[in-house]
């Protein structure tokens, strides 16, 4: 199909332009390409033409693809938008040679996750997906779309003339030859995502809903959210009941501080550990098991010019690989060994760098402040200085490190991913987590360039104290700035260029958009990196530093639980749809949980022993040498506490494991005897 609506921009206005927008997107999963049109009045005939000989040629491909293409200009008459979609038969053709997983109907069939057929779709086999679309309910819209996208850029028939070549969209929208490629929101399952997560605050998260719409990657990374919220509920409650035994007291410690220290040692444990059997049933449920045995090559890396095509032999299997780089050696420095120390070097300069001015601020602007009578002051002025650093580092981090992973030049998404996740750590570990250790455990016990910078009266459990409630209040209000003021702001800038508040003091009617025009508008997903990054590393806060502010749990709960449905709202009403990815598990973003759960350990027993004072209340008459030999039993039990925790609690679990199993057979017996099927 190939029509053309609202040719004339003069006979059809901006409501029917959008209303006819909405027709044509009802209950389908659309792939939007956008070109451009140039204004004829303004724009000289040569480029004219060559503009729209270059939507001829693009529309011609798409025609000869057999898709179905429904064009729409917008009532500025500037862009031109293609809708592109599947026929019905093309849907099943496709579907069934790229073996898509469909869930088979769970009464009669068992449920399993089974390689798409015909026969089986015909024989109404398959369970109705969450967002079924008109076209073919057994498929999501994201499956759909999917299937959309592999057939635009599949590679064409090659007729030995050595021009056959893929359609690329985006190579076309960095040549310009496009303005945009992106997939349409479903707007049946968008609502509905809207209604029962969104504005949901105190239901469960639709994780199977979410994940029919984004992937399991992005479903993976809420069902992460959702598990740490839940487990945030219990350090909130005690941290709580914690802080109001130390506003009776009147001071920072009390008996209870040495046993919450220990609590949340172990609570930090549990989190780590319990998170990986949560994932492992998920792997099961979702079956991911061989995700990353069957993932592909990236394409910034078949594209990178260090890669090398058709030229290395595979010493394993003897055949010529297609695209192949060099791992390298350490000495001398070649390959990608190389460019990953050259990495780690720009990592430690930053390092240094976030610990010399850590020590400048305490040494010139914390320590000049603190006094035995008042210690809120330069604790204050020191809480927002280490925050105010410690997030422009992150900035010029950020720019960096994108740039360095992509010259490393990794083959899978799953290796490109884990390694921005260990550099991230490596230095987010001492940009944010060192201040903290320097007044804690350092300036007590060692002079800093030859000058004592100690606590007043050796009490640095009120500094690091108020240090970290500072830090939390300023997360929390930067964290609302992002969602809303930033939004907020650039919402105030695009209607002042386009007029709006004059249009509407006027008394003229704001322009309505289509479906198409809003998703160009809106900004595309940018991962789930950055969204793990803020509450992985609030973990390492709360894990290791919250026994000297146990209120900072209660913090970390209400703006988590409020900022999950933030950015729930922004990646369904605010972002233009991603495609579909999917996760086995969480990453390295696992080994970093288990580096600071390890970490807490440390760091716990060290406040309890030399930190703060509680130690006394049960033991007055300890020397220093004595809290040193308690920080070490201390640890050491709290180290084999861990160990049997992580031996005692199965990672497997042996329920899902055996679910999964019986589903499975249950599919293999239909498909035998049911459906006289034999099984690829």
């Amino acid at each position: 199909r190939y029509r053309r609506d609202a040719d004339d921009d003069d006979e059809e206005d901006g409501g029917a332009v959008a209303m006819l927008a909405g027709t044509m997107t009802m209950g389908r999963a659309l792939v939007c390409l956008v070109l451009e049109l140039p204004d004829e009045e303004t724009t000289p005939e040569d480029v004219i033409e060559a503009k729209k000989g270059e939507r001829d040629q693009v529309i011609a491909r798409l025609v000869d693809l057999n898709l179905e293409i429904d064009q729409l200009v917008n009532f500025a008459g500037d862009k031109l938008f293609l809708l592109l979609s599947l026929p019905e038969e093309r849907i099943l053709e496709e579907a069934e040679a790229r073996q898509v997983k469909v869930r088979l109907n769970e009464e009669k069939y068992g449920g399993a996750l089974c390689p798409f057929r015909r026969e089986l779709f015909e024989e109404e086999a398959f369970a109705k997906t969450t967002d079924e679309c008109d076209a073919c309910p057994a498929l999501s819209s994201l499956q759909l779309l999917e299937l959309t996208h592999s057939v635009v850029t599949m590679e064409p028939f090659d007729d030995g003339s050595g021009d056959a070549q893929a359609f690329d969209p985006q190579r076309l929208v960095d040549d310009g030859k496009i303005v945009a490629y992106f997939y349409l929101h479903y707007d049946r399952s968008r609502l509905k995502l809207l209604e029962n997560w969104v504005a949901s605050y105190l239901s469960p998260q639709p994780l199977e809903d979410i994940r029919d719409y984004f992937g399991e990657k992005v479903a993976l990374f809420y069902t992460w959210v959702g598990f740490y919220n839940t487990m945030l509920w219990l350090p909130a409650l005690v941290g709580t009941l914690l802080s109001c035994t130390k506003a009776y007291f009147g001071t920072s410690d009390t008996p209870w501080v040495s046993l919450y220290g220990v609590f949340m040692t172990l609570w930090a444990v549990l989190v780590s550990h319990l998170w990986k059997r949560l994932e492992a049933q998920r792997r099961y449920e979702w079956d991911t098991l061989e995700f990353e045995e069957l993932e592909v090559m990236r394409i910034e890396f078949m594209k990178n010019p260090a890669t090398q095509r058709g030229v290395h032999k595979n010493e394993v299997t003897g055949a010529t690989d297609d695209y192949y780089f060099d791992e390298g050696t350490f000495l001398p420095p070649t390959g990608r060994v190389a460019r990953c120390l050259a990495t780690f070097a720009v990592i430690l300069f930053l390092d240094v760098l976030s610990i010399l001015l850590s020590v400048f601020i305490y040494q010139h602007a914390v320590h000049p402040l603190l006094t035995a009578e008042d210690h809120y002051t330069g604790s204050t002025v020191g809480g927002i200085l280490f925050s105010a650093t410690s997030l422009l580092l992150d900035k010029v981090f950020a720019s960096l490190v994108q740039r360095l992973i992509l010259w490393e030049n990794w083959m899978t998404q799953t290796q490109h991913e884990d390694a921005l996740i260990v550099r991230s750590c490596m230095f987010n570990v001492v940009n944010k987590y060192f201040c903290l250790i320097l007044v804690a455990f350092v300036i007590n016990h060692v002079k800093i360039m030859g000058q004592d910078l100690s606590c007043p009266d050796w009490q640095c459990m009120p500094v690091v104290h108020t240090m970290l409630m500072v830090h939390f209040i300023a997360t929390a209000l930067m964290q609302l700035a992002e969602t809303n003021l930033v939004p907020w702001v650039w919402k105030q800038v695009a209607d002042f260029k386009s007029n709006a508040s004059l249009k509407k003091a006027a008394g003229q009617a704001a322009s309505l958009k289509t479906p198409m025009e809003e998703a160009f508008d809106m900004a595309s997903f940018g991962g789930v990196f950055d969204l793990y990054s803020s509450y992985i590393f609030q973990f390492g806060y709360i894990a290791c530093f919250t026994v000297a502010f146990p209120m900072g749990s209660l913090f970390a709960l209400v703006t988590n639980l409020y900022q999950l449905r933030m950015t729930a709202k922004t990646l369904v009403a605010s972002t233009q749809r991603p495609p579909y990815s999917c996760a086995s598990d969480i990453g390295a973003w696992q080994h970093v949980m288990d580096t600071i759960s390890t970490g807490s350990v440390i760091t716990n027993s060290l406040i309890i022993g030399i930190t703060s004072h509680s130690c006394y209340f049960y033991f007055p008459e300890m020397t220093l040498l004595h809290r040193m030999w308690a920080v070490i039993i201390l640890e050491h039990l709290l180290f084999a506490a861990k160990i049997f925790i992580e031996n005692v609690i199965p990672i497997e679990d042996t329920e899902a494991q055996r679910e999964y199993e019986r589903k499975v057979t249950m599919m293999q017996f239909h498909l035998k005897h049911t459906f006289k099927l034999a099984e690829d």
